[in-house]
């Protein structure tokens, strides 16, 4: 019985003990079952594993690869361009220059183009000369100061002598290399062979044309160039069909380049571990490269590589071009970039054990990469600096710790002036080169505790941490201001830029992290107005003007849904004749409460709001209302402008939505309609949003550049998308008639607008004399006060049964509810 006692009373121990085994055990099994069951799918699917695992490395590494390749290959693009465009604008000095070109003035401006650049081994003029011509020609450049200028060939002994007489010469007369002693001037390029019909192609095609390569002979070796010309026809005569550009041809701009020295000046900032071999474009699968430019990490020997030998195995291609010249791209995979995928399936198969060590290693990469992949979404890639996601979470750190009462700090956001023109000028290599200088000298200027962050662009911050002090936060402001304002020294450049700061000081009442973001984005805000290249403090007046725009947008949404927007509309005149061909239409808002607003006061604060989409929308829909109303009283201009915001241009899809529905509802052909963008929206847009400005494009609606000529104006785009109109803008007409410099400018922009056959009209014409002088420059179009001020549509309506202005007599008074447009 007491044994039976006891074993009853040890019992619920007992089973204590077992139910704790059973866990322990229990817990153990469900730790080793993933383990287990992938040793025996490991062992049952191993095969099927080994195709997985080596197609799935293959494609990432050939991913990879091919994104490196796509990456550096258009990096040589863009660079090569920049070779393109410098005969080109040389050939646009001859075409606005309204006398012919001195040596003087050629050599002045290209050589601004040859400055820094070493693959650029000349740059020329070479005219064509007739026989008849010759004698004039010869005196001409003798008198311009070529001691003994004669047209000279290469006589039999190798020396230069007189040329004999011909039909034709094509002698280099000016040249950024040489003195004037040399002996290059007067050289006879007509020698019928490679350089003569470069000549010939580049004059029956009217392009920029360019010789098959060829070796430069040198004391350092022998090295492959080439040379591009550039065609220059007579000014005033036509050149549309093959007769007339064999006729009228004045000559060409020559440029002689060396292959490796370019690709070497536009990759010297590229870090790629790939090789790139560059071949002629109708290469045989057995010459060589024309140039090889070796990673530093992998070496291959560059003379025995064929075209045929670098395509047999994985490799990516492209075709690049620059001044007429086209070449193959070929860049090898590296060697073991795939791996040996075999041997770890033979593992797989050799050992249970080793299938689960794979399987646990392959995690721990996984899990490695994935931190590295995190490590790099949270710093920026140009500077290594946090980036906006990691200084939000320092600084919601600090906030977190500020507010139980640690260590306070301040928010410096920081935004570099005038980087844009300079990254513009300059190019994107070295707009990073100088990012990373100013870098440079914030890291100087902040202590270890402090955080440094680049938010985008040139967008940056400074978490200053243990300070309340506004005096210690405004002396490091000062320090950036002053530091940031001295000049830097990129790539032998001095380039300059200044720095604008808003700061904001934590204090108890501050609610967030983002509230202290937008408190340092007023006060910046604040510094840029105030003339940039200073620092402001947040305050609580800043508070108050961001709560009065945001109540103004408010007051605007419900605006535009009571109706009180209205469309006044200024007409676009033909010059010689005084008809209206157009109508822009222009937005207007009588606020009950406030009187009017300029759209300068609530245009920007649309933007700003996201209220621009729903405005644009009305005003848009507005128009084509109007549109279909002269319609059907048969008095309809021919087109109707609308302006669209940049803003809207972001959100394209919702854009072109709006515009078609608009569209279908009023009846308007598409046709009769153009949409006014200014240029800085074409040359930030994304290709996302070519694509989209292409749908509308598609559809028939007219594309215009409003303002052109007002910031910096790249032509870029006019040949990446195909622009129906400019508008020449009203800050460059309102001076033709007195300054040199904006007249010339006009000029060029309205003889650049016609060869690239491309609509032209002038905005702000106010006297009769900028209108002749339009007239006289080929600008047949014109808008403003000479003609009409922005009228209501009542006005706008009768301007149209005339169907002409004549200034003087039908210049309108202005509105009283309608500002200057």
């Amino acid at each position: 019985m007491k044994g039976s006692v006891l074993s009853r009373a040890h019992r619920p121990k007992i089973l204590h003990r077992e139910r704790m085994t059973e866990t322990t055990a229990s817990r153990r099994l469900k730790r080793m079952l993933p383990l287990i069951a992938a040793a025996i799918v490991g062992l049952i699917v191993s095969t099927s594993t080994w195709f997985y695992v080596s197609a799935f490395d293959e494609k990432l590494a050939l991913k990879a690869f091919y994104q490196e390749a796509t990456d550096s290959t258009q990096i040589l693009k863009n660079g090569l361009d920049e070779y393109s465009n410098k005969l080109v604008a040389i050939g646009t000095l001859f075409s606005a220059t309204q006398h012919d070109l001195t040596r003087t003035e050629f050599v002045a401006f290209s050589s601004t183009l040859f400055k820094d650049q070493p693959a650029i081994l000349g740059l020329s003029w070479v005219p064509r000369i007739t026989r008849e011509g010759r004698a004039r020609h010869e005196l001409a450049a003798q008198n311009d100061g070529i001691i003994d200028y004669h047209i000279r060939d290469v006589g039999p002994r190798g020396t230069l002598v007189v040329a004999p007489e011909r039909d034709e010469y094509l002698p280099i007369y000016y040249s950024t290399k040489e003195t004037p002693t040399s002996k290059l001037y007067g050289f006879d390029l007509h020698d019928g062979g490679l350089r003569q019909r470069t000549f010939e192609t580049a004059r029956d095609e009217k392009r920029i044309a360019a010789s098959p390569g060829f070796l430069l002979r040198s004391g350092d070796g022998d090295r492959h160039g080439f040379i591009s010309a550039l065609p220059i026809y007579l000014r005033g005569r036509p050149s549309n069909t093959l007769e007339e550009r064999r006729k009228n041809i004045e000559g060409y701009v020559l440029g002689v380049y060396q292959i490796g020295q370019m690709v070497d000046t536009i990759m010297a900032n590229v870090t790629s571990p790939l090789n790139i071999f560059l071949f002629e474009i109708n290469a045989s699968p057995k010459d060589g490269p024309v140039y090889v430019r070796l990673s530093h990490l992998l070496k291959m020997p560059p003379t025995t590589q064929t075209l045929a030998a670098l395509t047999s195995g994985p490799h990516w291609s492209s075709d690049v071009s620059t001044s007429g010249k086209h070449w193959t791209i070929v860049a090898p995979a590296p060697e073991g970039l795939i791996g040996n995928s075999h041997m770890r399936a033979w593992l797989i198969f050799a050992a249970g054990l080793l299938l689960t060590s794979i399987i646990v290693g392959f995690m721990w990469l996984s899990l490695r990469n994935g931190r590295r992949l995190q490590r790099l979404a949270r710093t920026d890639p140009l500077t290594g600096l946090a980036n906006r996601v990691l200084f939000s979470e320092r600084l919601a750190a600090a906030f977190s710790v500020a507010r139980e009462g640690g260590a306070q700090f301040a928010v410096h956001f920081i935004d570099l002036d005038g980087f844009k023109d300079i990254n513009d000028s300059f190019g994107h290599s070295k707009g990073d080169l100088l990012l990373r200088a100013a870098v440079s000298r914030l890291k100087d200027l902040i202590r270890d505790c402090d955080v440094l962050g680049r938010l985008g662009g040139d967008e940056f911050a400074v978490l200053q941490g243990g300070t309340s002090d506004s005096d210690a936060t405004a002396t490091l402001a000062a320090r950036i201001v002053s530091a940031m304002s001295q000049p830097f020294e990129i790539e032998g450049d001095e380039v300059s830029v200044t720095a604008s700061l808003g700061i904001a000081i934590y204090v108890a009442e501050t609610t967030s992290p983002d509230a202290m973001m937008i408190q340092a984005d007023l006060a910046l805000y604040r510094a840029k107005n105030d003339g940039r290249n200073c620092y402001r403090f947040h305050s609580s007046d800043l508070d108050l003007e961001e709560h009065s725009r945001i109540a103004l947008a408010d007051e605007l949404r419900a605006g535009i849904e009571r109706g009180e927007l209205e469309l006044v509309y200024q007409p676009q005149v033909e010059i010689a004749s005084g008809r209206i061909r157009g109508m822009e239409a222009l937005v207007r808002w009588n606020n009950p409460k406030r009187g009017q607003i300029m759209p300068s006061v609530f245009i920007p604060i649309a933007e700003k709001t996201a209220v621009i989409h729903r405005l644009g929308s009305w005003v848009f829909d507005e128009a084509c209302a109007q549109m279909r109303r002269w319609e059907d009283a048969k008095i309809a201009p021919q087109i109707i402008a609308i302006n669209v915001s940049g803003i809207q241009i972001k959100r394209l899809d919702e854009l072109v939505r709006d515009i078609a529905d608009s569209l279908e509802k009023w009846r308007i052909k598409p046709s009769r309609v153009e949409l006014e963008l200014t240029e800085t929206v074409l040359m930030e847009a994304s290709q996302k949003q070519f694509d989209a400005l292409g749908r509308l494009r598609e559809m028939g609606l007219h594309i215009a550049i409003d303002d052109f000529g007002t910031g910096y104006s790249s032509l870029k785009y006019l040949t990446v998308f195909p622009i129906n109109r400019l508008k020449i803008a009203q800050d460059l007409v309102m001076h033709v008639t007195e300054e040199l410099r904006n007249a010339t400018v006009v000029k060029a922009a309205i003889r650049l607008a016609h060869e690239l056959d491309i609509a032209v009209i002038a905005e702000g014409v106010e006297t009769e004399a900028q209108a002749q002088f339009l007239l006289a420059a080929g600008c047949g179009n014109a808008q403003g006060y000479y003609y009409s001020r922005p009228t209501n549509v009542e006005i706008a309506t009768n301007l149209l049964r005339q169907g002409r202005i004549e200034p003087g007599k039908d210049r309108l008074p202005a509105l009283k509810s309608v500002s200057a447009a």
